[in-house]
């Protein structure tokens, strides 16, 4: 009587699967698996090697790819060596806007300490008043546009010049965003959180084509940013001031670096991806490709750095600026210029920003930077000539009149040696003939 065996038909089916050695076939079977699943990642990590090589390609004004940085370490960037990397970070509208589109409206030195675990914020007002190196006495913000016209990725390479010139220190990589890149890496990162103090509006700047809304204001404490809350937030400057403005883009700028840093964000794919995409249609940068990955690295080993802001303004007292007018080919124009005409304190400002004691006495005032208003009109522009005139006419009288007094004084003291002479004289010679009398 034939009959089937469940057991005998297990190990049949053992037998059919795994071979005549069931433990011996499953591992072959799983060193597939293990293999197909390397080799998919494997062509993955391939893929995204080549997307990562040809975004940092596409936005590097250098040729050095990343397969040239595969020997070198984050020793070989600039600046580390010496402890203290530089990077000048320009914020512009972008290629094809209206209202000078290629003027470097945002103007901001990073500097990282990385064996400190400490970083620093320094802007530099558009409207200082500068040496452009083979274009004469411009403000700051047109040195991009004017390089830019020599040719791709020179508006940097002068804008580098210029900035090392001012702040004596070495500007070891420069990198442009344009207004897209913050609103769309916004929006890919959902959204951004700033902290308000107190309500922000701003009631006329937008008005005219009823930008952001034409009265754009946010509620006071953390407040969250979509990509065009944060761009107009980092634009918005009449209600308040450039100064102000530099500030709350320095904030803006820690909260993108936050989330985009943050584990969520590197774990998406996607985001990555439509991230890397962004930045390489609106980001330009002097650093090769490599040194851009190396220095993501880099940047991604601090531990929560401690940041210093600073924003270089015109307070009238503890400012190193000051608000004035200058000449141009259009007429009077509005412009800052360094206080005791040279810039030797901003110099050693920037020099020695990691210092305790010069991080004590660069807080930010309470009531933020609206320390000296800035022009908004040709009205206002002339009315700040006019001010500047009389108080230039006043130094100059009250000069006039420090010198009056100090040549009336010369002269009076001039006189009394002469009459004190004179009567040391007359009593020398009364004295010598009473002596010969005497004799």
């Amino acid at each position: 009587m034939a009959y089937y065996s469940l057991e005998n038909n297990e190990n049949k089916d053992k037998e059919d699967l795994f071979g005549d050695d069931g433990k011996a076939g499953k591992k072959r079977k799983l060193k597939k698996i293990l293999a197909a699943t390397a080799l998919v990642i494997i062509a993955l990590g391939g893929l995204f090697y080549y997307k990562t090589a040809s975004i940092f390609n596409k936005i590097s004004t250098r040729g050095d790819g990343l397969f040239s940085g595969l020997f070198k370490s984050e020793d070989d960037l600039k600046g580390v060596s010496e402890g203290r990397t530089n990077l000048l970070l320009l914020g512009m509208r972008g290629s094809n806007m209206p209202g000078g589109s290629m003027l470097a409206d945002t103007i901001m030195i990073v500097s990282i300490k990385p064996n400190e675990n400490k970083v620093a914020m320094v802007s530099i007002p558009r409207d200082l008043y500068v040496e452009i190196p083979g274009h004469g006495t411009r403000k700051i913000n047109a040195a991009n546009s004017l390089g830019e016209g020599a040719g791709r990725g020179k508006g940097m390479e002068l804008m580098q010049q210029v900035v090392q010139n001012i702040t004596g220190l070495p500007i070891h990589y420069v990198a442009t965003a344009n207004f897209q890149a913050m609103r769309e890496i916004v929006n890919t990162l959902g959204g951004v959180v700033v902290h308000l103090d107190k309500p922000f509006s701003e009631g006329s700047q937008f008005v005219e084509g009823n930008e952001c809304g034409g009265v754009f204001s946010l509620p006071a404490g953390d407040v969250k940013l979509n990509g065009d809350q944060a761009l107009c937030y980092s634009r918005a400057r009449y209600g308040s001031s450039d100064f102000d403005r530099a500030r709350r883009q320095q904030d803006v700028l820690i909260a993108i670096k936050d989330k985009a840093f943050s584990l969520g964000t590197l774990t998406d794919f996607n985001k990555v991806n439509d991230i890397a995409n962004t930045v390489g249609d609106n980001v330009r940068t002097t650093m090769a490709a490599w040194e851009m990955q190396k220095f993501f690295g880099l940047y991604q080993k601090l531990d929560n750095p401690g940041v210093i802001h600073k924003v270089i303004d015109n307070n009238p007292e503890s400012g190193l600026l000051y608000s004035t007018t200058v000449d141009t080919p259009d007429g009077a124009s509005y412009a800052l210029l360094p206080k005791g005409g040279n810039f030797d304190k901003i110099k050693e400002l920037c020099q020695n920003i990691f210092n305790e004691q010069a991080v004590q006495s660069i807080a930010p005032p309470q009531n933020g930077y609206a320390h000296v208003e800035e022009p908004k009109t040709p009205e206002d522009v002339k009315k700040l000539q006019k001010n500047s005139n009389a108080n230039g006419n006043k130094n100059s009288n009250a000069n006039a009149n420090a010198n009056k007094n100090s040549n009336g004084n010369s002269n009076k003291n001039s006189n009394s040696n002469s009459n004190s002479n004179k009567n040391k004289n007359s009593n020398k010679n009364s004295n010598k003939n009473d002596n010969k009398k005497k004799d």
